[in-house]
């Protein structure tokens, strides 16, 4: 075990079948104007292209590859946690790129403030010009969340493409909850959020970070699209769920706003337009979502969902 002090920061980055995508994430991290980080990059892929486009990154002695045959985003970053030795853990996706600055100014909020346990940054989409959608957010100004009650119905969930995490944090609440969050086997949605509102429980503030951004290259075409909001309004409801139960109502009222916007605004859109209504297939997976969620067992000290039994599956 090395006795030398550990970086600064450390970059945590989950990946399945990206292949040589990947390396455009990998150019941006190591242009990165702070030199002192590791970067830990944890492959589920079913095939080698993505071991092979890493490969030439292994000369720097910053980087670690490592293959898991475990699936599931949330099981790779806790993964990579374990693996890395910096106080400050930043998390990115593998179809991202990251700005020079990204490290200094993303970790910022935790050097000002040392209540401070998580980060989110903007999600800034590369431009399409075909029908579809880039999943991203922005942040109008950057704001403290030190109380449950800040927490506002209408503001939008956070995304772990842009992200950092005090490891203290992670001491506190166990990480990621495996069982969220894509591959997982319950609800493949909302862990990003799931560790920040876990971690305000415990009293640590949450930070958003207007100042700077990451590039998502995440396009979803309609027919994708499709597939990934079932399974996203799924596991947002599946995921809120276990703060609806310990009496988290702040983080239920969160599921209002989408079930207005989707089961009662859209559709009535489309008849003035008269066009026929649509939508009505994300309120019920929300709802769905929330249903199973109320009825999976909850550890309710980590506030984990307890893994499904052999004889429960």
């Amino acid at each position: 075990m090395s006795t030398s002090l550990p970086p600064r920061y450390a970059v945590v980055v989950a990946t399945r079948n990206r292949g040589a995508r990947i390396t455009s994430l990998l150019d941006s991290l190591m242009a990165s104007e702070e030199p002192s980080f590791e970067l830990v990059v944890v492959d589920q892929s079913t095939n080698d292209e993505t071991r092979r486009a890493v490969g030439p990154y292994l000369s720097d002695s910053r980087v670690c590859y490592v293959h898991s045959e475990i699936a599931g985003t949330s099981r790779a970053r806790n993964h990579g946690f374990a693996l890395t030795r910096a106080p400050i853990i930043a998390i990115t996706d593998d179809d991202c790129i990251v700005p020079p600055d990204w490290l200094t100014r993303l970790t910022k909020p935790f050097h000002e403030h040392p209540e401070v346990g998580v980060v989110y940054c903007n999600v800034e989409a590369v431009p399409v010009d075909q029908p579809g959608h880039t999943p991203n957010i922005r942040f109008h100004a950057s704001r403290v969340i030190s109380a449950m009650n800040m927490i506002h119905a209408g503001q939008p969930f956070w995304m772990g493409a842009g992200m950092a995490v005090r490891r203290r944090v992670l001491a506190d609440v166990g990480g990621f909850d495996e069982q969220l969050g894509p591959g997982a086997p319950a609800f493949e949605a909302c862990e990003d959020n799931d560790i920040a509102w876990r971690a305000l429980v415990r009293g640590w503030w949450l930070y958003e970070n207007a100042d700077v951004a990451v590039l998502h290259d995440g396009f979803r075409s309609l027919e994708q699209l499709r597939t990934h909001v079932q399974r996203d309004y799924y596991g947002i409801g599946g995921t809120v769920a276990k703060f609806v139960k310990t009496g988290h109502w702040r983080v239920g009222a969160m599921l209002i706003p989408l079930i207005y916007r989707s089961g009662i605004a859209e559709p009535i859109k489309d008849v003035r337009h008269r066009r026929f209504p649509r939508g009505f297939r994300r309120p019920y997976m929300v709802l769905r979502g929330l249903y199973d969620g109320l009825r999976t067992p909850l550890d309710p000290v980590t506030l984990f969902y307890r893994p499904a039994q052999p004889s429960e599956r």
